[in-house]
């Protein structure tokens, strides 16, 4: 698995706020993939890509309010 972290700086926030923040991005062989961003203000947003190709996206404000949770895609489905 590849994993990397690094801070950003003057993105747009769930929140509406252009904020700093980190973001950690990792990927594994078979194809899963996940893109997690925390912002100063405290909102959340996570992506992941698994390796049937569906998409599971998360998106918290920073009051805990859960914006979005959903999968899109789901194998089978």
């Amino acid at each position: 698995m590849v994993a990397t972290s690094s801070r950003f700086t003057g993105h747009l926030a769930p929140c509406g706020e252009v904020q700093d923040g980190e973001v950690f991005e990792s990927e594994d062989a078979q194809g899963l993939t996940i893109d997690q961003r925390r912002y100063s203000c405290g909102c959340q947003s996570l992506r992941q890509e698994y390796h049937d190709g569906s998409v599971y996206h998360r998106i918290v404000h920073h009051d805990g309010k859960v914006l979005e949770d959903q999968i899109i895609g789901e194998h089978g489905a």
